[in-house]
């Protein structure tokens, strides 16, 4: 059967529309157009944005832990501060952390779930160096980690997330150990790359450079924490914990020895001035009556120098960059 009309039906169609009698065919019944919503999958949704915002509090107390931690350690002013938190998925969240970097895999106790840490070479090795007694400033170039550099980047790592474990233990209820280093290909099959991912973005400043620490927690390691996010009525408490957690790690760090002496002026000499000097000479070192505390690198405070009894000492003035 064909739907082609004869010559003699379409003059007869053409007739009946002369005379107004067109037939009537079936009514077509318009269809309501469905409203899409459009789904990002690669931004997947774990934690409410309350849930998200007390997470990034609680790691604001981090960051001023591990930053008195590391300059003490590093015997320079180092600052770590959060600048950027969003929920991806594993493999997207592995996709922005910056190249190359030490991957850092830590367990989460009780439990067996894992997160990642990941820190800048560029930063990993600057530590390395200044726990090796070299300058931090200088940034060595970029190598294949040895087998002594493996080794204090495991301790630079350790210092990173013991004042993390400890935040955890009063947010989660969970514990952080480091228990290897892995490449990026190998840590984009530690989970489904579809897995919802918790990425935390540190700055870590220093007088020289910025580097950055990425963290990345896995909605798995979410789970099996003891305590909740969306807890509201422990964050009063949480935040007691914490400050007792700083207050221990100001105790520890209190119990530590630190060289710290008196510079009584500075003065700056050409090469040439410095080979010239000989007995007798003289070497005007500014401002007479003021000096500094210094500790490392770092001046910490302008002091007098002058007599206590028998004995040479400074008194100090005011904190060293302060206005005078």
């Amino acid at each position: 059967m064909t739907d082609a009309l004869s010559p003699e039906e379409i003059a007869q169609l053409f007739a009946a529309a002369e005379d107004g009698k067109l037939p009537e065919g079936p009514r077509i019944q318009a269809r309501r157009s469905r409203s899409i919503r459009k789904i990002n999958f690669s931004r997947p949704m774990m934690l409410s944005l309350a849930e998200q915002r007390r997470f990034e509090r609680a790691h604001a107390t981090y960051c001023s832990d591990a930053s008195m931690r590391l300059s003490s350690e590093l015997l320079t002013q180092v600052d770590l501060e959060i600048i950027n938190s969003s929920q991806l998925t594993w493999g997207g969240a592995l996709g922005e952390v910056p190249q190359p970097s030490v991957l850092g895999v830590a367990m989460c106790t009780p439990g067996e779930n894992t997160i990642l840490m990941c820190v800048e070479e560029a930063l990993v090795l600057r530590m390395i160096e200044r726990l090796l007694g070299g300058s931090f400033t200088d940034t060595p170039a970029p190598r294949k980690l040895t087998d002594i550099d493996i080794a204090m980047a495991r301790r630079a790592f350790d210092g990173l997330l013991a004042p993390l474990s400890s935040v955890w233990r009063g947010l989660l209820g969970l514990n952080l150990n480091l228990v290897e280093f892995e490449s990026r290909e190998r840590a984009l099959e530690l989970l489904p790359s579809t897995e919802p991912t918790l990425e935390l973005t540190i700055e870590a400043r220093d007088e020289s450079s910025s580097s950055t620490i990425s963290l990345l927690v896995p909605n798995a390691a979410l789970k099996s924490a003891t305590k909740s996010l969306g807890d509201s009525s422990t964050e009063y408490a949480d935040a007691g914990a914490d400050e007792e957690a700083a207050q221990a790690m100001r105790s520890a760090l209190g119990a530590v020895q630190l060289e710290v002496r008196a510079e009584a002026g500075a003065a700056g000499l050409t090469i040439g001035e410095v080979l010239a000097l000989g007995e007798g000479d003289v070497v005007r070192l500014g401002t007479a009556g003021h000096a500094s505390i210094v500790a490392g690198d770092r001046r910490l405070h302008h002091a007098r120098p002058g007599l206590s009894g028998r004995h040479r000492a400074v008194q100090i003035i005011d904190p060293a960059g302060s206005a005078t």
